[in-house]
């Protein structure tokens, strides 16, 4: 009599967390429009059925994956003294992009666009906003994301090759007189 092996037991966070990881990396390269839950489900090596039985709907599952890439990723830890330049050289070197190419992506879908709103203001303006502490915290709060956003996607898609140092220089300068609140934004 032949003994089957017993049966595989899994550990339910690190599963959750591939699978995460996975449809991070799968709506950052295919939008969520195209993004698929075979195709994440393949990427996390695990059945998409099981993607359905702990995310639900794809919706949810874009809701969970853009919260794990923004905490995997956050920036509130760095200090406020060189946040300009350090990133700055984030963006330059092109690390920590996946956030905002899966934003981008996303606001061309309807039902995507309603989570990157509600999620980026919960998961990102707000707490930068405190972040920062006052003057004008979530208006500050706002155009650091603008700015590195729109360098981000110039960085993307936009500019062929490496980003000019002068370019650089402005950026870091500009993102940290927003974290110092010497903007424009503080009405002076």
């Amino acid at each position: 009599m032949e003994l089957k092996p017993p049966p595989k037991r899994r550990n339910l966070e690190l599963t959750k967390t591939r699978i995460l990881s996975a449809a991070g990396e799968v709506f950052t390269r295919s939008g969520y429009a195209n993004a698929g839950l075979r195709e994440i489900g393949e990427l996390a090596a695990v059945a998409p059925s099981l993607v359905s039985r702990y995310y639900g709907t794809k919706a949810a599952l874009f809701e969970e994956a853009l919260i794990h890439v923004l905490r995997t990723n956050s920036v509130f830890t760095r200090k406020k003294e060189d946040f300009g330049e350090a990133m700055a050289r984030l963006i330059s070197e092109q690390s920590n992009t996946e956030i905002t190419i899966m934003l981008v992506t996303a606001l061309a879908d309807p039902e995507a666009r309603d989570i990157v709103r509600r999620v980026s203001r919960e998961q990102m303006i707000l707490p930068l906003a405190d972040w920062l502490g006052p003057p004008f915290a979530k208006e500050r709060a706002m155009n650091l994301f603008a700015l590195t956003t729109g360098f981000v996607i110039q960085m993307q898609g936009l500019y062929p090759g490496p980003m000019p140092e002068h370019s650089l220089r402005w950026l870091a300068q500009s993102l940290q007189a927003i974290v110092d609140g010497e903007d424009d934004t503080s009405g002076r």
